[in-house]
């Protein structure tokens, strides 16, 4: 273990050292990277008074995992009502929606960077009881930091991407050591399971529990109210366009051109992933010459694609789809959340990089409640065709929905694992 860490902590230096004339000028250029910066690197988490009971310390790198563990969120919030449920990220955007959406959450701050100081002062000042990190966040120090002071640590939704799994294995030792910090691996799916113990977790601590995605409830819909914000007229076609990257909204927007044609009245709401891309999205569909509407500041009365420039809307957003799309599938970005879709009982599109929900979107496309898009061309067809017929969109809507309700149940096998955990406090 001391090898394996004294080895990471000297590359890690290493690295900082020789980036250092780099940081002032990337922090000058890039605001994006001024965002928390100082508090990762100065390990500012909550402070918790010396007489409060210790709590959870649940980690969520951004919006995804974020609403992924809301249901797990709410029941954690509710068995630690004493000592409270911190949750941190990396990205603001996952704050804020833990902030608006996370019931229970006493506050939110940033994760601290992976440095020794760093860990060690956020571990002090917080102090928890148990330590939750969401999917596969494996920070050596700060892992073994909470360890070395007795705190509980579980692993819940966790998954090993085709893409990290050889790098895992590539660095086994190091891992073994990481993983022997966790009390619980609560995993995806079998092949999630089986990869974690090839990289040197022991198999008593490692249990599929299923997908957390499958239990976020179905958020409340007021249609008109939304058709209203958006600037859609009650009644026509709207397809949703969510979570989208570079490379996909021009076919999209040449998809919704074609589809135009026979049915005039559809509008498009698309929803690029990174909020930094919103004028670039915006720019692109001008130059199409397709007048554009965002939904932060309106925009042309007679628009008929809205851009969704706003955080944390797109899941009611998708309750309005005729037909929804989940971008960082048609580019090789791994794929987003198509359950965000199916949730609301919707046809579920998608292209074939879907690495990143591999399980997922295999059961809807075998079930029948979505279909994978190879192109263009076939984007445009698919939507073209399930515009057309009311009886297809209902059927896979309704397939779709079916998938999700099939396979719910993870919340409540994961908080059988973790409420041992809660019971023991080493700060008492």
């Amino acid at each position: 273990m001391k090898g394996s860490m004294a080895l990471y902590n000297a590359v890690l230096m290493l690295g900082l050292g020789l980036g250092m004339p780099l940081w002032g000028p990337m922090l000058a250029w890039r605001p994006r990277l001024r965002v928390g910066f100082f508090p990762r690197l100065a390990g500012k988490a909550p402070l918790r008074g010396r007489d409060e009971p210790s709590g959870v310390w649940f980690h969520a790198v951004s919006v995804g995992e974020v609403m992924a563990s809301l249901p797990l969120l709410q029941v954690l919030a509710h068995s630690c009502r004493d000592g409270g449920l911190w949750v941190s990220t990396v990205t603001s955007t996952g704050q804020a929606v833990a902030r608006a959406k996370a019931q229970g959450v006493r506050s939110t701050f940033y994760l601290p960077y992976d440095l020794p100081w760093s860990v060690a002062r956020a571990v002090k000042r917080l102090r928890p009881r148990l330590f939750v990190t969401a999917e596969t966040e494996l920070w050596p120090n700060l892992l073994v930091g909470l360890r070395e002071r007795g705190v509980a640590l579980a692993l819940v939704n966790g998954r090993i991407s085709d893409r990290s799994f050889p790098r895992y294995r590539r660095f086994k030792a190091l891992f073994r050591t990481v993983l022997d910090c966790f009390d619980v691996l609560c995993m995806q799916s079998e092949e999630s399971a089986e990869r974690m113990v090839a990289m040197g977790a022991h198999p008593a601590k490692v249990h599929v529990v299923g997908n957390l995605k499958f239990d976020v409830a179905t958020p409340p819909v007021d249609e008109a109210r939304w058709r209203s914000l958006l600037g859609i007229p009650q009644g026509v076609p709207v397809w949703v366009a969510g979570s989208t990257h570079p490379g996909e909204e021009e076919c999209i927007l040449k998809a919704f051109l074609r589809a135009s044609r026979s049915c005039p009245q559809l509008h498009l709401v698309v929803a690029p992933r990174a909020p930094e891309r919103f004028d670039e999205v915006e720019t692109l569909v001008a130059c199409l010459g397709v007048p554009v509407r965002r939904r932060s500041r309106g925009g042309k009365g007679e628009a008929r694609v809205v851009l969704l420039d706003t955080m944390g809307e797109l899941a009611h957003v998708y309750g309005l789809a005729t037909v929804g799309f989940v971008g960082g599938s048609l580019v090789d970005r791994g794929g987003h959340n198509p359950l965000e879709v199916a949730l609301h009982g919707r046809p579920v599109l998608f292209g074939p990089h879907m690495e990143n929900f591999r399980e997922i979107a295999s059961l809807l496309l075998k079930a029948g409640g979505a279909r994978c898009i190879k192109g263009q061309e076939e984007l445009g067809d698919s939507v073209e065709q399930i515009l057309a017929s009311p009886d297809l969109r209902e059927q896979m809507g309704q397939r779709a929905h079916g998938v999700l309700l099939a396979h719910r149940g993870a919340t409540q096998r994961t908080m059988e694992l973790l409420r041992p955990l809660l019971e023991r406090d080493p700060w008492a």
